[in-house]
């Protein structure tokens, strides 16, 4: 009789537990995956069409977030990137273009003055944008929030500010909806980067969730 009841119980509790995972997955949504993309190219400063009064980026496209962006410190430059490639996990083919990005010089969270003989410490808020198109032509916009900080190295006694060959990127993205994704997809994530001062080369690596 004990065996029974306890056999009983046991074979409810595994239903319960089954239907408690099957739950679970239906709620996690059944299209969300993670995805790995590298985006290369080469950075320039934007045309003048594409400059506003402060030097941020204007009419790329991306109308609520990078053109919302007025540059209220007055300090800011847009640059392009052109010739970008896109690769990596969770992507089959594939193109970028609308690479556009704004940095503000007149955001940088080290206030405090220098100490000499030394480097001059900065980092700068970048907001950017830029446009994916897959292999079935679906186009989706990311936004992208971040800082751009100076990257050190060869300090010595005979060097004390050291050398900046390129700055280190990193921060977050996430799918615009201005304008909207032609296949409806959200998504989002961080990334990380470099930009090669000598050769004007940018390189980001985003990592995320989408789901579709």
């Amino acid at each position: 009789m004990v065996k029974n009841v306890l056999k009983t119980a046991a074979l409810s509790l595994g239903i319960a537990v089954l239907f408690a995972g099957v739950a679970l997955a239906h709620g996690s949504g059944s299209g969300t995956k993670s995805i790995k993309l590298t985006i290369k190219g080469t950075g320039a400063t934007a045309s003048s069409g594409y400059v506003g009064a402060n030097g941020q980026c204007v009419d790329t496209g991306d109308t609520s977030w990078l053109d919302a962006y007025a540059c209220p410190s007055g300090n800011c430059q847009c640059i392009t990137v052109t010739d970008a490639t896109l690769s990596g996990a969770g992507r089959s083919g594939g193109s970028v273009s609308d690479f556009f990005i704004t940095s503000d010089s007149g955001i940088n969270p080290v206030t405090v003055t220098p100490v000499s003989p030394g480097p001059n410490p900065q980092c700068n808020l970048i907001l950017g944008a830029l446009t994916t198109t897959d292999s079935s032509s679906n186009v989706t916009t990311l936004n992208l929030v971040g800082v751009s900080c100076k990257k050190l190295i060869g300090v010595s006694s005979k060097n004390p500010s050291g050398n900046e060959p390129d700055n280190t990127i990193s921060g977050g993205w996430g799918i615009s909806g201005t304008p909207a994704p032609t296949q409806t997809n959200s998504g989002w994530g961080t990334f990380t980067g470099t930009n090669i001062k000598a050769t004007n080369a940018v390189s980001l690596t985003l990592s995320g969730w989408q789901t579709k």
